[in-house]
């Protein structure tokens, strides 16, 4: 399980503007891309991590723009702060619904739980983030049980899904 300060941090790098931590940064991450199966991967880290906490992002853009390079100042934030960053692509529309991406984001899950200790990672701690469309994802997969032993779901959009809103939109009802 990951604990409460590990998780107000990740949430805490999610809300970051791009470049906000930059100037302290003494090193540049390590990142490696792998393939995963449908797509890549990104992992970064630093040496000498061994046993840390991570997050697992998913970028957004609408389920049909966007990769994994869309990740702002998250990932010297989230290591200088003791945390593994993965970032992830996923297949788009329209050649792939969202049923085939929410199945793209479980097997690079997957993948990163079963790999994710050679790089410095604790694969029991990893806290899955999505934006916009990664929110969704990481949601969707979360709710069908598509993330197992995840520590936590980080959903950074939460404007965009204000239930509240939506329901009245829609006349009190959501479909």
């Amino acid at each position: 399980m990951i604990d409460r300060r590990s998780l107000i941090m990740a949430s805490m790098a999610a809300l970051m503007p791009a470049g906000a931590f930059a100037a302290q940064h003494l090193s540049q991450p390590t990142r490696q891309s792998f393939d995963y199966g449908p797509a890549r991967l990104d992992i970064y880290t630093r040496d000498g991590f061994r046993g840390r906490p991570v997050v697992f992002f998913i970028h957004g853009g609408a389920w049909r723009i966007g990769n994994r390079n869309n990740v702002d100042a998250k990932p010297g934030f989230l290591l200088d702060n003791g945390f593994l960053f993965v970032s992830i692509d996923y297949r788009m529309l329209p050649e792939a619904n969202v049923a085939i991406q929410a199945g793209d984001v479980e097997k690079a899950y997957a993948y990163v739980r079963a790999n994710i200790a050679k790089y410095g990672g604790d694969p029991d701690r990893i806290a899955v983030m999505g934006h916009s469309a990664g929110c969704h994802l990481a949601a969707l997969t979360g709710l069908r049980g598509g993330l197992p032993g995840v520590a936590a779901l980080v959903l950074d959009d939460t404007k965009a899904y204000d239930i509240e809103a939506l329901a009245k939109a829609q006349g009190g009802r959501l479909r």
